[in-house]
């Protein structure tokens, strides 16, 4: 059984129509329809949000509260890789809670690491390396790793192998 389409799908059929319709001709093969067919379903699917690509997140506000420190010197320590941030679609920026202690300071080892990654790959891929287990940090990811206050060094040089891969 068929469900039926809700009034947004209707809608947006309805402006692909349109589209279509207004053109005088179109170039439709195999391979177009392969990809408009994979653009919708990336476009309408279930969204993943930050936290799945990340880990849990706490906001600008939210670091500004527990660090004691402004805005401004979130956003400076963002740019010097002192502190780990992300962007979610809406342009706000999160931060994984991975890489505050207990009493709300920056891990250990986190900017030494972060600076090496810096550039390499998306800030977003970042986040991921950070939360994977890696067997180089017997099977730990980088945030526990640096968690545990284990050897930075060990860090950076996983760190540094993504890096090299990347660039």
């Amino acid at each position: 059984m068929v469900r039926r389409l809700t009034s947004d799908e209707e809608r947006l059929i309805n402006a692909v129509r349109a589209q279509l319709a207004s053109r005088k001709e179109t170039q439709i093969n195999d391979e177009v329809i392969e990809q408009v067919t994979r653009l919708v379903k990336s476009l309408t699917g279930p969204r993943k949000s930050i936290t799945d690509a990340v880990g849990p997140v706490c906001s600008t506000a939210d670091l500004v509260d527990w660090m004691g420190i402004s805005r401004q010197a979130v956003n400076k320590a963002v740019k010097e890789c002192r502190i780990f941030g992300v962007r979610e679609g809406n342009g706000s920026w999160m931060y994984p809670t991975w890489q505050l202690t207990s009493n709300f300071q920056i891990v250990n080892g986190l900017p030494e690491v972060l600076g090496r990654l810096d550039g390499a790959i998306s800030t977003v891929e970042i986040g991921r390396w950070f939360i994977s287990a890696h067997p180089e940090l017997e099977g730990l990811s980088p945030a526990k790793w640096l968690q545990q206050g284990r050897e930075v060094r060990s860090a950076v040089r996983v760190a540094e192998l993504l890096a090299r891969k990347h660039r």
